[in-house]
């Protein structure tokens, strides 16, 4: 993701934050602080203090993004804010910041007169932590179930509490995923093109 943390000010140069760029990383900060302050508390998932926590952490970043308005302002933001529409595509479908995220990248793109392809399957593949290989009962952590299907462990609480996603196992009170419960999920819902075949 792109940070204002990669720009390297020069005496007398003020580099304005952007704003956009400042109200996706304040998301991404909820989220990641939100996953933080969970884990390991599977039971805790359903839970009113889960909730209230979810509504403090998550909801006012996600509300400044679900209704921003104005086009990214360079085309390094468009970028963010397409990586965060893809994000939230996957880890809940018909997100409202997606659809202001995509808007925003694609009012960028027209002004400037210049669209720019997303990253192709190829390289969000090879993003991906490799599975081939491994063995087909080999045990992953949440986390790098989370990292392969390229959501957050909390998409993955979620899904569990819900009876979504793919299966997993409890050890030791640790949730696990099987390699082969990961690859059956993602094979269960690959999706096809709806354009008719030429």
């Amino acid at each position: 993701m792109v940070g204002l943390s990669n720009i390297t000010p020069t005496t007398n140069m003020t580099i304005p934050a952007d704003p956009l760029l400042i109200a996706i990383n304040a998301y991404r900060d909820a989220l990641d602080g939100y996953g933080k302050a969970i884990e390991g508390k599977d039971d805790w998932i359903g839970d009113s203090g889960c909730d209230a926590l979810y509504e403090d952490l998550i909801c006012g970043p996600f509300a400044a993004l679900a209704n921003w308005g104005t086009p990214a302002s360079s085309h390094e933001v468009a970028l963010a804010a397409i990586a965060l529409a893809d994000f939230e595509k996957v880890d809940s479908a018909g997100s409202t910041v997606s659809d202001a995220m995509e808007a925003a990248a694609i009012g960028f793109w027209k002004t400037a007169g210049e669209i720019k392809p997303t990253p192709d399957a190829v390289v969000l593949q090879a993003l991906m932590i490799p599975l081939e290989g491994k063995h087909a009962n080999v045990n992953l952590t949440a986390k790098e179930a989370a990292d392969y299907l390229r959501v957050t462990e909390v998409t993955l609480a979620r899904w569990r509490s819900t009876k979504l996603g793919p299966h997993y196992i409890k050890s030791g009170g640790k949730v696990l995923y099987r390699v082969s419960d990961l690859l059956d999920y993602v094979a269960k819902n690959e999706r096809k093109g709806t354009r008719p075949d030429k």
